[in-house]
């Protein structure tokens, strides 16, 4: 039995020696393209598509789909609480366009910063519109920040802290 071990080992070191050695040398890495864009306009697309999934899917009552637009630890402030973890922050959307029947939640970029190669930070102003009949509608006012982080290989980007700070004399009719 031990002449058979040995023979296949001659022949597997065999074929291995008889293997061309790779050419390390004649490949070079391409630079890797990086996470954030550097236009501007591309990243203000971007984070914009992301806001408006989010408002579709609170309007249309779709938690599950939110939360694949956060980070598991994701954190959601509101003035009333803060939520953390994806799943609790799309019920609490969910929960909140509900009970306000909202109608639409759109965000407005103000300032865009790139905090790392794979984080951004934006900051705006939103306007929220409630409806409490066909003929009445109520607007809500504020600011907004939130941090999102571009995921490497996977093309998305995903929310990573999201704060809403209503304005003072918040709701109007809308006219």
């Amino acid at each position: 039995m031990q002449p058979t071990r040995l023979l296949l080992a001659f022949a597997l070191a065999g074929l291995a020696c008889a293997a061309p050695a790779k050419d390390n040398t004649a490949e070079t890495a391409a630079p890797a393209q990086p996470l954030i864009p550097e236009d501007p306009v591309e990243r203000q697309t971007t984070v914009g598509t992301g806001y408006a999934l989010v408002t579709a899917m609170m309007v249309n009552n779709d938690a599950r789909s939110i939360i694949g637009l956060y980070v598991p630890d994701a954190t959601l402030i509101l003035p009333d609480t803060t939520v953390h973890n994806a799943p609790a922050i799309a019920t609490r959307w969910v929960n909140l366009a509900q009970g306000k029947a909202m109608a639409d939640f759109q965000r407005s970029s103000l300032a865009m910063s790139v905090l790392d190669d794979s984080t951004l930070a934006d900051s705006g102003s939103y306007l929220m519109i409630l409806r409490r009949s066909p003929k009445d509608s109520v607007l809500e006012r504020g600011q907004y920040t939130a941090k999102w982080r571009a995921r490497p290989g996977v093309g998305t980007w995903v929310i990573l802290e999201d704060h809403i700070i209503p304005g003072p004399g918040k709701k109007t009719g809308a006219k």
